[in-house]
């Protein structure tokens, strides 16, 4: 199962970049690490995320040349340092009302033979303890892709089954059709679940656009911490957007976690808003906004506990008219939803 980004696939906000590049580079075999941000008007414009074996390690001169005068060093320690190439960058981006980030930029990681013979090197400790060579490399990879060539999603779920073999804590749920092809599927381990039971009060889901290998569709569970920094609680794979797809992962998400959020946070689908109707019947719905100009303003009207009906009414009608916004569709959706 291949999840691989596209430059231009656009998201709902950071949150879900971070989630989904860390999902694929996980699948892939590397940590990430965030690396640079720009800010504009406390916006964040333009976020890069780099494998965390990206740059060189230091030489043993560059070593010497750093230590404190009259020491030494002794002993380097490994590296992991190897100069991968990884990356990824996202763009903040507003259109016609919608704002949020899109994919300016994607490296692969593109990791050779030679590379990966140079990581082995560096992690074990030397070319001697790695046990092969680079063309022992090179073959190991051709059998590999020509065993994997049509079960590979077989041999991912595989792997989930040895997960919980080993940790208890480890959950996934998968669901086939009659043609025996995975159109569904979720998965979490004790960590996503610790961060829900600590964080998950409120749980922001979104999907992606299916432009991977299967056409599958990306779903992350997220959240954010104490810190504000974003948190993945479960991840899921689905073959569509129909109200069924949305529904099986509440309901195993429900499942997995053992009590259900006090409020999601989703885009505007009605598909989703069925589901969440009928599975997380205890659960609060709300939508996002996407307008940052707007969002101050409206947060003011729709958030506050202090206005009565005809205050809200009135500053509704209010806002709208200053912004000129009395006949945009979605905020008249928005407005005949507001019991929801």
């Amino acid at each position: 199962m291949h999840l691989k980004p596209v430059v231009g696939q656009k998201f709902k906000s950071l949150d879900f970049d971070f989630a989904f590049y860390y999902v694929c580079a996980r699948a892939v075999g590397f940590d990430t690490r965030k690396s640079q941000m720009r800010k504009i008007d406390g916006v964040i414009t333009w976020y890069n995320v780099v494998c965390n074996s990206e740059d060189s390690k230091k030489s043993s001169e560059d070593d010497q040349a750093n230590a404190r005068p009259g020491f030494s060093i002794k002993r380097r320690r490994l590296s992991k340092r190897c100069g991968c190439k990884a990356s990824i960058s996202f763009k903040f981006f507003s259109e016609g009302g919608v704002s949020g980030y899109t994919i300016e930029e994607f490296n692969e990681a593109n990791i050779g033979p030679t590379l990966t013979f140079n990581v082995l090197k560096e992690i074990l400790g030397g070319f001697q303890l790695v046990g092969c060579n680079v063309g022992d490399i090179r073959n190991a990879s051709r059998d590999i892709k020509a065993y994997a060539h049509g079960i590979d999603v077989q041999m991912v779920l595989n792997d989930m089954a040895k997960k919980k073999e080993m940790s208890e804590a480890f959950t996934y749920e998968y669901e086939v059709n009659a043609s025996n092809q995975l159109v569904a599927l979720l998965w979490c381990d004790s960590l996503m679940k610790r961060n829900y039971h600590m964080f998950g009060d409120i749980v922001a889901f979104n999907t992606t656009y299916n432009t991977n290998r299967y056409y599958m569709i990306f779903a992350p569970f997220t959240g954010k911490d104490n810190y504000g920094r974003p948190v993945t609680f479960a991840a899921g794979l689905v073959s569509n957007e129909k109200t069924e797809a949305f529904a099986w992962l509440f309901k195993h998400f429900v499942q997995c976690m053992g009590v259900a959020p006090k409020m999601i946070v989703t885009d505007q689908y009605l598909g989703m808003r069925s589901a969440i109707e009928e599975i997380l019947v205890g659960t609060r719905h709300r939508w996002l906004l996407r307008d940052e100009d707007f969002k101050k303003e409206f947060n003011v009207c729709v958030w506050s506990d202090l206005l009565e009906p005809d205050e809200f009414e009135e500053e509704w009608n209010g806002s709208f008219k200053h912004y000129g916004l009395e006949e945009h569709s979605w905020f008249k959706t928005l407005h005949e939803y507001r019991q929801l």
